[in-house]
């Protein structure tokens, strides 16, 4: 092992401090995305977004406008998509903007057979835009159950069953 004389050490050590800052763009991590002007309007223009692409089957902005957990793949994920009954019309009932990096749209989907009850959609501000954060959300439809239309929401982790089904799906 050779040993290094202190000045060409002292040299090392600056340029790989030069280096460091060059490499990570002249002062470490990136600026933080600043939040819209308007944030509730940005949100729910994302929303709407998302919800005419699925109303059109556009399956490609649908994937752009949103974040999904559940898959792994996204040849999986466009297979649950394409599977899904296409929604006719949607209204939305509420807006929470309390948190403007994560604001709650409430929305009545309607679909050819039924309308399903408020369900809370996250939108969450990241990498300087809005993406709706799509989740498990369970709606109980059974006319003669007690708990007729109750909405549940699921953890957020990865279903394997489902991303295998929809994996083999094409």
């Amino acid at each position: 092992m050779k040993i290094v004389s202190g000045k060409k050490l002292a040299c090392l050590v600056v340029l790989g401090g030069i280096l460091t800052v060059i490499a990570t763009g002249f002062g470490g991590d990136k600026e933080p995305y600043k939040l819209p002007d308007k944030p509730k309007e940005a949100a729910v223009s994302t929303f709407s977004e998302y919800m005419n692409a699925s109303m059109n089957r556009d399956y490609d902005k649908m994937i752009s406008l949103s974040d999904d957990y559940r898959f792994k793949t996204e040849r999986a994920r466009l297979s649950f998509l394409k599977a899904q009954d296409t929604p006719l019309d949607y209204r939305i009932v509420a807006v929470n903007d309390s948190d403007p990096s994560k604001i709650v749209v409430s929305s009545i989907t309607k679909y050819e057979d039924m309308e399903l009850p408020p369900i809370k959609h996250i939108l969450a501000f990241e990498e300087g835009t809005y993406k709706l954060k799509v989740r498990n959300v369970v709606v109980n439809m059974i006319p003669s159950s007690p708990d007729y239309k109750t909405v549940e929401y699921e953890p957020e982790k990865v279903d394997d069953n489902l991303e295998d089904n929809f994996n083999d799906s094409q």
